[in-house]
């Protein structure tokens, strides 16, 4: 699967001593958390003795950390989203609203200035502030840690050079005008740049007196006790009133473990144990080496895409997944997306000087483990059902695979892309004839303008004008044979709300959630 750096690692750059066992220790700074030991008569905590109304229980199944080397993966992110909070957040329905700062201007998406609200303080009372942005960021360039790269991501100026140590750190493009006032400068228009603040890499730090790790999020840490973690609703958070769990206590799961006595759990092991599946920002399609005599005609590629069906496909692989008919995800689709409809294949491929004296020969490339190989067999023989098509396959690892599609070393290539963000150019970016990631060989100078021009726009609806004509090219070219949507499986207990099992982002803040309220 093709999918960018920055989603697999989830990196922040503070230390959590004794979490989960995790211990580390950091040049800058020794984070010493308060512990309160729960008395030996309560050693041996019961879900039922324990938690109340008041309280949510979270299963993961990692250790816990705040560690920029440590923090990959989702139960990590969610445990410090819920002790920190950036300039902006997601709301329940997955999209950018307002957090630490308030609001944001730009006159030319290039110069932006962030508002911090005056009531954001920390869980130690004291203001957060636009400097304490500035410094976490410059501090996040000089961590070994690979998702200081999302600061050159969102093309924060010089970025690249501070993170090589070619430019002072002072160089970066982020500075405090004043105590509420940030000012972000960018090395080239971004407008959607607050859709993309909202990552976890972003987040902003705070030493204490005593070198203590302090939050501004809408929770505090309180303590360990051996497999549980406890963290109390934070007085100091500005929007601590709509928060409506008062303790919210992470723990520590087995893989074995039954975990419908828990109140949420993300990715359970157990798959068949989740009761929800939230739509990815991820799909997984094929592509077409444009490179190739054949493949570089749309008559070509039509035929082979009109062959398949995703929506069969996915039925008959049984798949939680959302069959689609583009590389999009459904929440991003500009159009309504047509259904799937038969076409004259004969007839485009004998269009394109393919006969049966002279077949199509395809080299279907794929990875060899997990549903792949099912997937691509089911392509396979619905393409070889023409006359005009001889299917070779060629099923590598996952690492062969990565391989030969940077180096161009396919024809057609099982793939899929992950987005950072959620708007339609963290997956329309990768079309550009120049992006490092576009692989496929797939050139369009109406594209690149299109691209170009959307940067350019202060008008959501002007930028959606284009993202449109972006969209109607792809589709009439066919640039890929698209499958599915990822989805995530969560267990949520019956009792709790306050989550939309439509949000993409894959992020629920814990203090969005509440329990349902007895209607007897």
């Amino acid at each position: 699967m093709v999918f960018k750096s920055t989603k697999s690692a989830v990196r922040f750059s503070l230390i959590l001593m004794s979490v989960f066992n995790l211990v580390g220790c950091d040049e800058i700074a020794h984070y010493q958390l308060k512990k309160t030991m729960i008395s030996k008569e309560s050693s041996h905590i019961e879900t039922e003795q324990v938690f109340t109304t008041n309280q949510m229980l979270r299963g993961v199944y990692s250790d816990l950390t705040l560690s920029m080397s440590e923090l990959d993966n989702d139960d990590k992110a969610a445990f410090l989203r819920d002790l920190l909070e950036g300039l902006v957040i997601y709301d329940e329905h997955g999209n950018i609203v307002p957090a630490v700062a308030e609001s944001w201007q730009t006159k030319d998406n290039k110069l932006w200035q962030f508002k911090i609200r005056p009531e954001a303080k920390w869980s130690n009372g004291e203001p957060v502030t636009a400097r304490d942005f500035v410094h976490s960021w410059k501090f996040l360039t000089q961590q070994n840690a690979p998702l200081k790269q999302y600061l050159r991501f969102i093309n924060l100026m010089n970025a690249q050079a501070v993170i090589d140590n070619k430019m002072p750190i002072d160089s970066l493009g982020v500075r405090a005008l004043d105590a509420h006032t940030l000012e972000i400068q960018l090395d080239k228009p971004t407008p959607y740049l607050p859709n993309m603040l909202a990552h976890i890499a972003l987040l902003p730090m705070k030493y204490g007196k005593r070198k203590e790790f302090v939050g501004n999020g809408a929770y505090r840490f309180e303590e360990q006790q051996g497999k549980f973690i406890i963290l109390e609703k934070n007085s100091e958070y500005w929007n601590s009133e709509n928060v409506q769990f008062d303790q919210i206590v992470y723990q520590k799961l087995s893989d074995s473990q039954d975990v419908t006595d828990l109140d949420l759990v993300i990715n359970p092991i157990q798959q068949a144990q989740a009761n929800q599946h939230f739509p990815q920002l991820c799909t997984y399609f094929y592509e077409f080496n444009f490179n190739d005599p054949n493949l570089s005609q749309s008559a070509v590629r039509t035929a082979l895409v009109s062959m398949i069906s995703s929506q069969n496909i996915v039925q008959s692989e049984n798949l939680t997944m959302l069959p689609v008919n583009e590389f999009l995800p459904r929440n991003m689709w500009l159009d309504d997306n047509p259904t799937w409809q038969a076409t004259l294949v004969e007839q485009l491929l004998q269009k394109a000087g393919i006969s049966e004296n002279k077949p199509l020969q395809l080299k279907v490339t794929y990875d060899n483990t997990g549903i792949h190989p099912s997937i691509a067999n089911r392509i396979m023989r619905a393409w070889s059902q023409s006359d005009l098509i001889r299917v070779i396959s060629e099923p590598v690892s996952w690492e062969k695979l990565q391989e030969k599609r940077q180096k161009g070393d396919f024809q057609v290539i099982r793939s899929g892309w992950c987005a950072d963000y959620n708007e339609p150019s963290a997956f329309f970016q990768f079309l550009h004839s120049m992006h490092p990631d576009n692989k496929t060989g797939f050139k369009s100078d109406e594209v690149d303008q299109l691209l170009e021009k959307s940067l350019l726009v202060k008008n959501e609806s002007e930028r959606l004008a284009f993202y449109r004509q972006i969209e109607s090219i792809i589709k009439r070219e066919r640039v890929f044979l698209p499958i599915f949507q990822y989805t995530q499986p969560i267990f949520f207990a019956p009792d709790i709300d306050g989550f939309d099992k439509r949000n993409p982002t894959g992020v629920i803040y814990s203090k969005d959630l509440h329990r349902k309220t007895n209607s007897n």
